[in-house]
């Protein structure tokens, strides 16, 4: 099959068809009212869909596929493929973002719309944020776990791929679909709406049989959240005499946002015959999100440790500028425009494949300022309780809690713009029975070109006019970790930051301009690929064997951030430049020793390149609290051996039963390390990227997905699945003894769904367990940082009322599942932050 054919979706009666052996298809097709309740049930139709390009895969690949109105059971597409084996999400607000493959980061896996590869409104990263795709036009996510040398290389974890459906497939034909749905936050006890709306239709430009299909798409959603979060720091503290391992530092901050999504799409495809298709496709989101933080800073170690009994540490002589409330204000936007076009020509056994794409992303954050106010009435004595999880404590003198015990300290700007243009051409030519009967050769160029132009930056003005904390006062809000008084208004105080008066001192412009400037980089990478793919079937059997070649060319300019004798900060330019090759060799195994039975083998290189911002020259600082954020343009790339074995048995109509096992080896895998004596930048602790000696991966996969509507009696309309994966990492670093599991990997994910459909009612409960996971590497096990374990249970149900209207019902979060970051021991929390339960009702349909 090739690439542009897969775009196209099967109409569902086919699909059922195509993945149910004889014995268990044949008394769906004579029951004809199974046959018409298939339209209703939308559950079984996307599951059909789904194991239909999963069997007829070639690679070893997993799939998820949207419903009879178009329609995923998650929110977005990152939240959708995190119900596949192996794969796992990071979340920004509780709201799925990134996608981890097989305990990958996900910047080491590529993300296409269509075939089209497009950039990352990120800074420096190049995971790309699978929420700000539009999701209502989407018809099957793919993630291709093992890619095959006609695919890119540089995917150690995957390639995810998402497709919109062909205006010419039935079952899309002259469709208009909808959803409209309001949410409800518990935490902000606001409702937000959704709206979702798309059309696809096919017309005769010749007078004659349709040959012209458009499918066009808009969806927005405007969502009001909050967040809870509490963090801190610990450290040795010798103020007793001896080094006593103590908190030293709590930071409670509250989140207030509006997140609001825009996202348009069309796709347009002409078949003048039935040997020639020409398509075009545009994607446009915007993202926007404006965020309110509040923040209150408790630094006891300006203080004096004084006694330590069990779990509780008393800091004494904390001054009145130890006490600090903050609040912040930003409004991040981010947008996407993604623009290909390209073709397919079958000549007798010759095709060609062409694909033009370019797609340009930014993010603006122009108005983000921090308004910094420190206590100036009194000190005081705090106990503070640690080592049990999240850290608790009480001051003795309350005014702590009282605005009008805080002046205005400093006001800290910190603007952000991000430009990411990408390039992409391919062409393809494949020629049948080459040489010989069975026989596929493939072959084909790959030129992708980017130019990042990156400009964060960070500016301090402290001349600033008088003001004290409780003109900004603002009604209280509920925080369950600590109580935190008034509450501050962000608008009050944007109002008062632009009526002017705020500048910068004297003696802090030399420093401003290297905070605004150390952060800038612009780069350019140009990557000339070519393959030859060769493809012998033989029966059951069917190999793929072939090589790739990749040539990268890196270009990037920067600053070099220095401090002269004096100790005083300095910014130079500095380029870099770095050209490599990589060969890519790859063989895929397909063997079917029955027609319920498949089994994949592949042996597979790839590559990861390093992240814009690791590899560019590049520096981070924060003067306050001494830390650092270089880059390191000495970087190597990741390069990785691939062996996989896949067993897939399909035990009847919309059901599977997969075991595979996987090893990764990967030369010069890429970790944030943190040097707290690092001799470049005496006295900071300084955390920068480099490269480990050589990290593995072992694992194994586990799915099951069973539909027990073949069934009679109670078990009829029922759907059930699970997935297990498991993994054994290893990594190590320099400077250090000990053994680690990779960084972002967890080593045990699982999913467990059971859905019921039936007449109109379609429902699903869906569990998801991802396991904990090191975060970042310190100097020693006592500054490791790990995340917890997390499980997300969502519930979601709609009931058909007539063809067009369907009502619907979704709870998400249900268990409240929180993130928390760990440091050193389970016991010791630096960080904690809940985001509550969203529920959701609406309207979806088709006509």
């Amino acid at each position: 099959m090739t690439a542009r054919r897969a775009l196209a979706s099967t109409s569902a009666i086919a699909l059922l068809t195509a993945v149910a052996t004889p014995a268990l298809a044949q008394p769906q097709q004579d029951d004809v009212t199974v046959l018409d309740e298939i339209v209703v049930q939308s559950q079984r139709i996307a599951q059909e869909d789904a194991l239909a390009n999963y069997r007829r895969s070639d690679a070893i690949a997993n799939y998820v596929a949207a419903d009879d109105v178009g329609q995923f059971v998650d929110q977005n597409v990152a939240e959708s493929l995190s119900r596949l084996p192996g794969v796992s999400i990071t979340r920004d607000q509780g709201e799925g973002r990134f996608v981890s493959v097989r305990g990958v980061p996900p910047g080491l896996s590529t993300v296409t719309i269509n075939g089209m590869r497009i950039g990352t409104p990120e800074a420096g990263d190049r995971a790309v944020p699978l929420d700000v795709i539009p999701a209502g036009s989407i018809d099957l996510l793919e993630i291709v776990k093992v890619p095959t040398p006609d695919m890119p290389g540089d995917a150690v974890g995957g390639a995810i791929d998402v497709r919109s459906g062909s205006p010419f497939d039935e079952s899309r034909r002259q469709n208009f679909r909808y959803r409209v749905e309001g949410s409800y936050a518990e935490l902000s006890e606001d409702w937000s709406p959704d709206l979702r709306l798309n059309f696809s239709d096919v017309f005769s430009l010749s007078g004659g049989a349709p040959d012209f299909g458009v499918s066009a798409g808009v969806n927005f959603v405007d969502r009001n959240f909050q967040s809870d979060n509490i963090e801190a720091v610990y450290d040795f503290n010798d103020d007793l005499g001896d080094d006593v391992f103590v908190i030293e530092e709590i930071d409670a901050r509250k989140y207030f946002v509006n997140r609001e999504r825009f996202g348009a799409n069309l796709n347009l495809e002409y078949r003048p015959s039935g040997e020639d298709t020409f398509y075009a496709n545009g994607l446009f989101s915007r993202f926007k999100d404006a965020e309110t933080r509040q923040r209150s800073g408790f630094v006891f170690a300006d203080g004096e440790v004084t006694a330590v009994e069990g779990d509780t540490v008393t800091w004494s002589d904390i001054p009145e500028d130890a006490f600090r409330r903050r609040i912040r204000f930003r409004t991040k936007e981010q947008e996407t425009f993604a623009l290909s076009a390209g073709g397919e020509h079958v000549r007798g056994l010759w095709t060609i494949e062409y694909q033009l794409g370019h797609s340009i992303t930014d993010e603006n954050v122009a108005d983000e300022v921090e308004g910094r106010f420190e206590n100036d009435v009194s000190g005081g004595t705090a106990n503070v309780t640690y080592g049990r999880g999240i850290p608790s404590f009480t001051i003795d003198n309350p005014g702590y809690l009282d605005n009008a015990n805080y002046v205005l300290d400093r006001a800290v700007i910190a603007p952000i713009f991000v430009d990411d243009n990408d390039t992409n051409l391919t062409l393809d030519v494949t020629r049948a029975d080459a040489f010989m009967p069975g026989l596929t050769i493939k072959a084909g160029l790959d030129y992708r070109t980017k130019d990042k132009d990156s400009d964060p930056g960070e500016a301090e003005l402290r001349d600033v006019p008088d003001a004290r904390l409780d003109q900004f006062t603002s009604s209280g809000f509920n925080y369950p970790f600590h109580p935190l008084g008034d509450g501050i208004s962000s608008g009050a105080f944007v109002d008062f930051f632009n009526q002017g008066g705020f500048a910068e001192r004297p003696q802090d412009a030399a420093e401003n301009l290297v905070l605004l400037d150390a952060e800038d980089f612009q780069a350019t990478e140009d990557v000339t690929a070519g393959y030859l793919m060769g493809t012998w079937d033989n029966g059951p059997w069917r190999v793929i064997a072939g090589a790739r070649v990749e040539n990268t060319q890196f270009d990037a300019d920067g600053n070099q951030l220095t401090f002269d004798e004096n100790g005083d900060l300095s910014l130079s330019s500095r380029s870099v430049s770095t050209d490599y090759t990589n060969v890519l060799p790859g063989v895929h195994v397909r063997y079917e020793p029955t027609p319920d039975l498949v089994i994949r083998a592949a042996w597979s290189n790839t590559i990861a390149r390093p992240s814009f911002s690791d590899i560019s020259p590049r520096a981070e600082i924060n003067t306050e609290d001494l830390e650092i954020e270089a880059g390191n343009p000495e970087l190597d790339p990741y390069e990785s051996a691939n062996l996989d074995l896949m067993i897939d048995w399909y035990a009847g109509s919309g059901s599977v039963v997969s075991f595979g096992v996987f090893s990764k080896d990967i030369d010069g895998f890429i970790v944030e390390r943190n040097f707290q004596d690092d001799a470049e930048f005496p006295g900071f602790d300084v955390t920068r990227p480099v490269n480990g000696t050589e990290a593995s991966i072992r694992g194994l996969e586990f799915n099951v997905q069973q539909d027990l509507g073949v069934w009679s009696g109670a078990m009829q309309g029922l759907l059930v699945g699970a997935n297990l994966t498991l993994l054994d990492s290893e990594f190590t670093v320099d400077g250090r003894s000990d053994t680690f599991s990779l960084p972002q990997t967890a080593e045990e994910t699982a999913n467990l769904y059971v859905g019921y459909e039936r007449g109109g009612f379609s429902g699903r409960l869906s569990y998801a367990f991802r396991g904990e996971y090191l975060e970042e590497i310190g100097d020693d096990e006592n500054f490791d940082l790990f995340v917890r374990d997390s499980q997300q249970l969502d519930f979601t149900a709609s009931y058909r009322i007539t063809p067009a209207v369907e009502v619907l019902f979704e709870a998400q979060n249900l268990l409240n599942d929180p993130l928390e970051l760990y440091q050193g021991e389970e016991r010791y929390t630096f960080q904690f932050e809940e985001y509550g339960r969203t529920f959701a009702v609406g309207l979806k349909g088709r006509f």
